[in-house]
This record gives C-alpha cells, sequence and structure tokens, in this order.
C-alpha cells in the first residue's frame, strides 16, 4: 500500500470510527500512529499467515463454514412483551416483540430495558445463524460487511450503532412507552396503516414460541 510519496507503506489492519461523521472504517496505522483507510482497488501485501478472505460479490456464494457459528445459541427465557396494540399482527409481533427476564420484572416495560431486550434478541438472532455466513448477509441487506466482525454481541451494537434499520425499532418503541398515543403507535405501524392491523392474538407460550423460532435474515425482512 503507497503513500502519497509512491514508497510502501506498512502498518496493522484496525476498525475505528470516523471523527469526522462516526461511520465505522476499516483502515491501516502506520509504523507512526497513522490512520490511512483502506479502500476499494487499494493494492495490499499480507505478511501474516491466515486463510483467504471470502469476496463478497453478487452471484458468488460463500461456504457456509466462513463465518458461522459453532456453538449452538441459548434459547431466550423470560416474559414475552410487545407494545399492546401490535399483539393482534404476526408481522409486528415478529418485529418489535422481546423477551423480558424475570429480573427485570413484569410490565410497565421502561425504555432501557425494551432495548436491553432487543439486543438480546438481535443477539441471539446472530447466534442462531448457522448456515449462512453473517458477514454475507449483512452484505445482502446493508452492503455492509464490515460490521460482522467480533462476537455476537459485539457484532450486535456493531449493527444497532451504523445502521437506522436495527436502531430504528427501538426508538419508535421507546416513543411509544413514553406516549403511548395514535401518533407513535403509527410510527409503529407504518408503512401500513391502523386500519390494516391484523386482529389475531395468540397466547405467551405461542409468542414466545415465534421469538425463538424467528431467524435472522427473516427479521431483517421486517425491517
Amino acid at each position: 500500500m503507497p503513500n502519497r510519496k509512491g514508497t510502501p507503506l506498512s502498518g496493522t489492519v484496525t476498525a475505528r470510527n470516523c471523527p469526522t461523521c462516526g461511520h465505522h472504517e476499516i483502515g491501516l496505522i502506520s509504523e507512526t500512529g497513522v490512520f490511512h483507510p483502506l479502500k476499494t482497488g487499494t493494492q495490499v501485501l499480507i505478511m501474516d499467515e491466515m486463510e483467504p478472505a471470502q469476496i463478497l460479490t453478487p452471484g458468488i456464494k460463500v461456504p457456509a463454514t466462513c463465518g458461522t457459528r459453532d456453538a449452538p445459541a441459548q434459547a431466550l427465557e423470560g416474559d414475552y412483551w410487545v407494545p399492546e396494540p401490535l399483539k393482534g399482527d404476526r408481522r409486528l409481533r415478529l418485529k418489535y416483540g422481546v423477551i423480558i427476564q424475570k429480573e427485570f420484572g413484569s410490565v410497565p416495560v421502561a425504555e432501557h430495558i425494551y432495548e436491553s431486550a432487543y439486543m438480546q434478541k438481535l443477539g441471539y438472532l446472530l447466534e442462531k445463524e448457522a448456515h449462512v455466513p453473517i458477514a454475507a448477509i449483512l452484505d445482502r441487506f446493508f452492503v455492509a460487511p464490515h460490521l460482522a466482525s467480533g462476537e455476537s454481541r459485539e457484532i450486535a451494537n456493531n449493527m444497532f450503532e451504523e445502521l437506522e434499520e436495527i436502531s430504528r425499532p427501538v426508538e419508535y418503541v421507546k416513543q411509544w412507552i413514553r406516549k403511548p398515543d395514535e401518533k407513535t403507535l403509527q410510527l409503529l405501524v407504518q408503512p401500513n396503516t391502523m386500519e390494516s392491523l391484523e386482529k389475531q392474538p395468540v397466547s405467551e407460550e405461542a409468542a414466545l414460541e415465534e421469538q425463538r423460532s424467528l431467524e435472522l435474515e427473516d427479521f431483517l425482512e421486517l425491517l
């Protein structure tokens, strides 16, 4: 990777949040401590022995063993919760529903408790994914394969911080918790209308099973 003068530049690949706009970026820290962002087309020389990386290109399948989880995900335990007006709509139950740990008690659910449960849900979905590499999924939905770095909790945090589609449901539910009126409910329902809401509630046991059976890609399709 040449510098401005065309001489080779060596260093260590790392990730950071851009100090200007805050987005997540991959780059190289030189021996002098200067960060150089890696861009498409940059030529690099890998000195460490490592497995070949999979190129996420449309039309090319990535082996299922790349970036998948070996250990089975531990099922979420607790009480099911979703904003009351959404209980009859399966699509919205899957999108906004969470499992609240027993230690947090029962309703009313506070904003920070919902966010915590939502992040646990996202981490659980990431841990469950055993067939398709997480990087490939994030590339397909958000063109953001670089977020699939670290353990499931780290990836969930990266997604929440970087992707508005991921954080938006939490913000909408928080608004509804603060002021459960028609305006905040419409935010939860959009792009559909209040009139189109399904009215087919299920038992808490069935709702819990819906959450536990949900797959990552199905969840992302709902956002």
